[in-house]
C-alpha cells in the first residue's frame, strides 16, 4: 500500500502536480460557469416577478414606458436594478439574499404589508441610484445623445438645468416605472413620534418649543377653560417658562415686531418668519425692549416679549428634533418632481413666494405647510439655522 501512494505522487503518477493543477482549473472553470449561469438566471424579469410579493410592481411596470413604447425597446428588471461593473454586481447579488430573507419571513407577503414598507424600499433604491449617479439609467440614456429640440420645451429646459446643476436622473424621475409611495408616511410617522415624546417629557424643561400651533391666553383661568384665547403661537417657536400651575404654563414669547404691525411677533428683525399672533387684548400687553431700523429696508423694528398662558401639550425640549422633522418633510414634499432645494439656496423672505408657487404641487395641510415654510426660512441663506441659537 505504501508503494502505491508513493507511485501516485511521482512525476509519472496520475496525481502529478500538473495533472492536479489541470483538474483544479477544470473544476474552477465549471464552478465559475455554473455560478455565472445561476446569477444570470436570477436576473431575468420572469425570475424577478416569480415572487408573488412583486406582482403589484410588475403590473405597474407594464403600464410604464420602460415596458411598452413606440420604439419597442424594453428595459427589464435587471437593466434598472442590477449594476454591470463586477464589484457592484457581486455586492448587489449578495445583498439580494437579504431581500430573499425578507420574503421568506413574510415581511411583505400581503398587499397591505407591501404598501406599509413601499416607502422605505423605494428610498433605499433611490439612495443607491443617487450614490451611483444613476449608473443604470445612464447605460441607456446618454446626455450627449439627447436631442432637446425633440423634447417638450419645459421638459427640455428642466433637463438641461438639472444637468448643469449636477443633478442625477433619479432626482427628477422617481416613480418612472412604479407607483410612487405615499411620501407623507415618513414625516407623518416622525410627527407621531414627536407627539409621543412631548407627552413623555411633560413640558418639564424651562426652555420649550411648540410642536404645532397652539392658542395662548392672558389668564390661567381662561387657559384652563380653553376660552377667550388671545392669539396663537406657531410651531417651532421658542418659549421660556416663567410659572407653572397644574397643567398650565406661563411662558414668555420673545421676538420682533414691525412698527405699525402690532398683532404679529416675528422670529427675527427684518424677516417675516412668524412666531405668534396677538389679538387686541394681548397686543396691548406686548413689552418693547429696544428699537432698531433695518438698514436694508429702512423699516423700524421693535424687540419685544409677551407673557401668556398655555397648556403644556405638544411642547418639546429639543429644537433639533423639530428641524429634523422639517427636513424630512421638505425632502418628501419637494423632492418628488425634482431634487429638493436646500433651504440655504434662498433668502428667508424669498421662501414665502417660492413655496406659494409650489403649493399646488404638494399635499400638505395648513399646519404642515406653515411648519415647512418656517423650517425653510429659519435655515435660509440669511438666517443659517438661526433657530438653533435659542
Amino acid at each position: 500500500m505504501k508503494r502505491f501512494w508513493t507511485w501516485l505522487w511521482t512525476p509519472s503518477g496520475v496525481l502529478s502536480t500538473g495533472f492536479l493543477l489541470a483538474i483544479g482549473v477544470l473544476i474552477g472553470a465549471i464552478g465559475l460557469v455554473g455560478a455565472h449561469s445561476a446569477l444570470k438566471a436570477t436576473e431575468t424579469t420572469e425570475f424577478c416577478v416569480s415572487c408573488h410579493e412583486l406582482t403589484p410592481v410588475y403590473e405597474e411596470y407594464k403600464l410604464s414606458a420602460h415596458y411598452s413604447n413606440a420604439s419597442g425597446v424594453q428595459a427589464g428588471c435587471a437593466d434598472c436594478h442590477v449594476p454591470e461593473p463586477f464589484v457592484p454586481y457581486v455586492i448587489d447579488h449578495y445583498r439580494a439574499l437579504g431581500e430573499a430573507y425578507s420574503s421568506f419571513t413574510g415581511k411583505i407577503d400581503t398587499p397591505e404589508k407591501f404598501e406599509e414598507h413601499r416607502l422605505e424600499m423605494a428610498e433605499r433604491v433611490w439612495d443607491e441610484m443617487k450614490a451611483s449617479d444613476s449608473r443604470e439609467c445612464r447605460s441607456c440614456h446618454v446626455e450627449h445623445a439627447m436631442d432637446f429640440e425633440k423634447q417638450a420645451p419645459e421638459a427640455a429646459k428642466l433637463m438641461q438645468v438639472g444637468f448643469a446643476n449636477g443633478e442625477t436622473c433619479i432626482d427628477c424621475h422617481k416613480g418612472i416605472a412604479h407607483k410612487l409611495p405615499d411620501m407623507s408616511q415618513g414625516y407623518k410617522k416622525t410627527f407621531e413620534d414627536l407627539t409621543a415624546r412631548a407627552a413623555e417629557q411633560d413640558a418639564k424643561a424651562d426652555e420649550l418649543y411648540v410642536l404645532e400651533t397652539k392658542p395662548h391666553y392672558l389668564t390661567v383661568e381662561d387657559a384652563k377653560a380653553d376660552e377667550n384665547s388671545t392669539g396663537q403661537i406657531l410651531a417651532a417657536s421658542h418659549l421660556k417658562v416663567l410659572e407653572r400651575k397644574d397643567d398650565m404654563l406661563k411662558v414668555r414669547i420673545d421676538g420682533w415686531q414691525q412698527d405699525g404691525v402690532d398683532k404679529v411677533i416675528y422670529e427675527l428683525r427684518g424677516q417675516r418668519i412668524f412666531t405668534a399672533t396677538a389679538k387686541t387684548d394681548a397686543a396691548e400687553n406686548i413689552t418693547r425692549h429696544a428699537t432698531e431700523t433695518d438698514p436694508d429696508t429702512d423699516l423700524v423694528w421693535h424687540q419685544v416679549s409677551l407673557d401668556v398662558w398655555v397648556d403644556k401639550s405638544s411642547l418639546l425640549d429639543s429644537l433639533e428634533d423639530l428641524w429634523a422633522y422639517g427636513s424630512e418633510m421638505n425632502n418628501a414634499s419637494c423632492g418628488v418632481c425634482h431634487s429638493a432645494v436646500p433651504p440655504e439656496h434662498l433668502l428667508a423672505n424669498q421662501w414665502i413666494g417660492t413655496l406659494k408657487a409650489m403649493e399646488r404641487f404638494i399635499a400638505l395641510d395648513k399646519e404642515q405647510y406653515r411648519f415647512l415654510q418656517k423650517y425653510l426660512q429659519m435655515h435660509a441663506s440669511d438666517t443659517g439655522g438661526a433657530g438653533a441659537s435659542h
